[in-house]
């Protein structure tokens, strides 16, 4: 991306978060959700994916195995396996899973 549009786009995320802590927010839930759901779909390697979802290598390979985590896709740019973030998160995992 050009240098100045990801200076726009920070400049306007920063005026989006302090409308927030102001209260003063214009953005409503559903653009809320679109901008989540954009900044949120970001590729993490396997190493990152347990960090985030704070499990060992061990476990999280056992729970793709069991198919309650998703097989990891390749993604060009990465030499391994990538999985994103929003949909671990959306996994819910609770104790009771693991």
């Amino acid at each position: 991306m050009e240098k100045t549009l990801l200076s726009t786009l920070a400049k306007y995320l920063r005026k989006i978060a302090n409308d927030i802590e102001q209260g003063t927010c214009e953005v409503s839930d559903e653009q809320a959700f679109k901008i989540m759901s954009v900044i949120s779909h970001r590729p993490l390697s396997k190493e990152q994916a347990c960090s985030m979802m704070n499990m060992s290598r061990s476990k999280f390979d056992e729970l793709v195995r069991a198919k309650i985590i998703p097989k990891g896709r390749k993604k060009r740019g990465f030499k391994e396996l990538c999985w994103y973030e929003d949909e671990l998160m959306a996994l819910n995992l609770s104790p009771d899973k693991l």
